[in-house]
């Protein structure tokens, strides 16, 4: 490759014949991780797409997206997330872990545009990346195109959360093409955006329970220190939570489950939604992981 050319893209069986820049390019030959999935996911999918972002960098890891809606923007805020808690070579000046983003139009080209401030916050102390020229904008067929760089210059990639069929998929089998472990996120059996999740782990991906299945699959080892989540301090609003689960559930199915009791089961519901531990969707009540604010 030409000077400065990252040596993960010049090994390439696809190499982007020109590549467009902007942020620190040594980050593109750091231990790095994609993390990708659906643009249309769920609550739990997109905080636990943040929570690996997030502990990824914590860990010096790199986090590879494609700045979409949805899961690739979780990670991304998550890998942010992380950099605030962390100051990655502070002390020693070394870069480690920070956000890569691969673009499918010109640098100057921001889309989503409601992604505008990520764009920005990736750039200033990531990198963003893209083999299309300044002033081209998004057209469909770059988009698969624009991910086999995400799988080339990963270390191993994360699907999160996708349909059958989709980017993420494309992504996927780019990185088994290029021998990059290629890691899923299990999801319920009846959720259209775990279907292609699940089909992966069918045919012998890897599972990403946590952050330490995925260091492992990075030669990182497990062990890594994972701040847990708090819990209500209440002792019957912590049971209403365990009885919510990490499924979307239903008024009724809770009021079931502690004997038929509404008011108090409506009580501690509401304390729980005001205190950010879960939320109302199309009548279900979803955990949130991730609490904000």
């Amino acid at each position: 490759g030409a000077p400065g050319y990252p040596a993960r893209l010049a090994r390439d069986p696809e190499p982007p014949a020109v590549l467009f820049l902007a942020g620190e390019p040594r980050l593109l030959d750091l231990q790095a991780v994609a993390l990708v999935g659906t643009r249309n996911a769920t609550r739990p999918g997109r905080d636990f797409a943040f929570q690996l972002g997030q502990g990824l960098v914590e860990a010096g890891v790199c986090v590879v997206s494609g700045l979409a809606l949805g899961i690739d923007g979780a990670a991304h805020r998550g890998a942010l997330a992380g950099i605030d808690r962390f100051d990655p070579g502070a002390s020693t000046g070394t870069l480690v872990g920070l956000p890569i983003g691969v673009l499918g139009a010109g640098l100057d080209i921001t889309y989503p545009r409601a992604h505008a401030e990520l764009h920005a916050a990736v750039q200033s102390c990531g990198v963003l990346v893209s083999e299309v020229p300044l002033g081209v904008g998004p057209e469909p067929w770059r988009f698969p195109a624009r991910n086999r760089i995400i799988a080339a210059l990963a270390d191993a990639v994360v699907v999160v959360e996708s349909r059958a069929e989709g980017g993420s998929m494309i992504t996927a089998e780019a990185a088994a093409n290029r021998d990059v472990p290629v890691l899923a996120v299990p999801g319920d059996v009846r959720a259209p955006a775990a279907a292609g999740t699940n089909g992966l782990l069918a045919d012998g991906a890897h599972p990403a329970r946590d952050l330490d299945d995925v260091l492992v699959a990075i030669g990182r080892g497990g062990g890594h220190q994972r701040r847990r989540p708090g819990r209500p301090a209440d002792p019957g609003d912590a049971a209403v939570l365990d009885a919510i689960g990490w499924q979307p559930a239903t008024f009724a199915h809770l009021v079931g489950q502690f004997g038929g009791d509404l008011g108090t089961v409506a009580v501690r519901v509401a304390r729980l939604e005001a205190e950010g531990w879960i939320e109302r969707s199309d009548g279900w009540l979803q955990r949130v992981e991730v609490r904000r604010g």
